[in-house]
């Protein structure tokens, strides 16, 4: 995708992730009883919210505008290729 090096180190990481699950894992420990998949989802974003309270700023967040950028160009190329065989038809 091109970003830069302090952005590809912060991400490069699943650290962030894995932290937010252990959060969820141990928030949704208090339920003896899943009752649906609803409920699932009720504790699973009340794990989150949890877990957003100690989230702390990424290092390159001024940078996130660039990998948006380069997302959406990523993710328009592979439109135009069908785009190119429909036209092709």
């Amino acid at each position: 995708l091109g970003l830069p090096p302090e952005l590809r180190r912060s991400l490069a990481s699943t650290n962030i992730v894995e932290s937010m699950n252990a959060v969820i894992r141990q928030v949704c420990r208090n339920v003896k009883r899943w009752r649906d998949a609803k409920m699932a989802l009720r504790w699973t974003a009340a794990g989150m919210l949890e877990a957003a309270k100690g989230f702390r700023r990424l290092k390159a967040h001024k940078q996130l505008p660039v990998l948006k950028a380069a997302l959406e160009k990523h993710r328009s190329k592979p439109e135009d290729a069908v785009d190119q065989v429909a036209d092709a038809a």
